[in-house]
């Protein structure tokens, strides 16, 4: 684990872990004599009475997620299926729940307005919780990881700290959490009479990396699971640089106050912990170094405000 945990309380998080357990014990003694399994067809299970009850008559849990962004959620090698971490747990996640899931692919800018205009119930896609988003949405966070940066083979631009970012040009993909930090660290630079970081935005992972490969741009900010792999699929065109820093939780994100879908995803995530599906799926893709001990509620300031 990269830091201990806060240790506040949240509200949110106890009353909604308090309303599932009450409904799973009515669930439970209200169906002793019917056998149920919540298996990846979707199959009705006491579980999924946690969930709102639009999901539960759909029995279909909509997922959205921008397929582009390896390891967390990308095409697959048949060029139409959605395949990574996100996926991996939004499908277990929903064998737990009984229900199916049904990811759409979504640009990533576009996540959080989609989940409050209810067109998903959901999203998953290596989305990093902030304060500043809290403000629009609540998060169920289950994984931990650092920042640190993609660049070029051999680092010809030396970055490998937030102060070696001060004169350089870094590609971003667009509403993601590097580009906050990249801005916040040009500011620091300007304000120690340094030249600002030049930054430039892209749709997708594969555009900005492409700059780096191109000579157009000094480095990417990703975190530590994700610039790992990334490193790993150039063949040997880019590397890891720098410590990680800006330790953050990737996360879930709920329609804000759905307390029903949060105490689902705290049960079906509970469940993955205690069989050893969660750690499984991390391992697959190599990124276990991330995993966390238990899922948290709206967290994602608490590192914020310890880093």
């Amino acid at each position: 684990m990269l830091r201990q945990r806060s240790t506040r309380t949240h509200s949110i998080a106890a009353a909604t872990l308090a309303s599932a357990a009450l409904l799973l014990a009515a669930a439970a003694c209200g169906s002793s004599d019917a056998t149920t399994d919540a298996s990846s067809t979707g199959a009705p299970s006491p579980a999924s009475t946690l969930l709102p009850k639009s999901v539960q008559d759909a029995g279909t849990l909509t997922i959205a997620t921008d397929a582009q962004l390896p390891p967390n959620n990308f095409i697959g090698p048949d060029g139409k299926t959605i395949i990574g971490v996100s996926v991996d747990m939004g499908n277990a996640l929903a064998k737990e729940l009984g229900v199916k899931a049904e990811f759409v692919n979504t640009k990533f800018a576009s996540l959080i307005s989609g989940l409050q205009a209810g067109r998903y119930d959901i999203a998953m896609s290596g989305i990093t919780d902030t304060a500043e988003r809290q403000k629009q949405v609540d998060f169920v966070d289950f994984i931990e990881s650092g920042q640190v940066f993609i660049v070029p083979k051999g680092n010809p631009g030396k970055v490998d700290s937030q102060d070696a970012m001060c004169g350089k040009t870094l590609s971003l993909v667009t509403g993601t959490i590097s580009v906050d930090l990249a801005e916040a660290q040009s500011a620091k630079c300007t304000g120690a009479g340094q030249k600002p970081v030049e930054i430039l935005k892209f749709p997708t992972v594969a555009d900005a990396l492409l700059q780096l490969t191109n000579g157009r741009a000094d480095a990417n900010i990703a975190n530590l699971g994700k610039a790992a792999y990334q490193a790993k699929e150039s063949g040997g065109k880019l590397e890891v640089a720098g410590t990680p820093f800006a330790s953050s939780y990737d996360a879930v994100a709920v329609k804000k106050g759905d307390k029903e879908m949060i105490a689902a995803l705290q049960y079906g995530f509970g469940q993955m912990l205690e069989d050893g599906t969660y750690l499984k799926i991390l391992e697959k893709w190599d990124v276990e170094a991330s995993a966390v001990d238990k899922v948290v509620v709206n967290e994602g300031d608490s590192l914020e405000s310890s880093g």
